[in-house]
């Protein structure tokens, strides 16, 4: 059993503005590595009252993705 560190979570907002040359988006960076784009956009190309909100993770902590190869001799 391989055993996961724990990664520190992000306890304090440091940016939260709109995306350079986006009128939809919100670029959320966090301490601790953290980054996130937010978006609200229509869920249909029809106009009606439904909105959808997209999160993407832009950056992270450098210790969440390890990458180990094992080459066999």
């Amino acid at each position: 059993m391989q055993k996961l560190k724990a990664v520190p979570l992000p306890t304090e907002i440091l940016y939260l503005d709109f995306q350079k040359n986006k009128k939809n988006t919100l670029l959320l960076c966090l301490d601790e590595g953290w980054q996130f784009s937010l978006r609200i956009h229509n869920a249909k190309t029809a106009v009606e009252p439904s909105l959808k909100f997209d999160i993407q993770i832009k950056g992270m902590p450098a210790d969440i993705l390890i990458v180990d190869c094992f080459w066999k001799k």
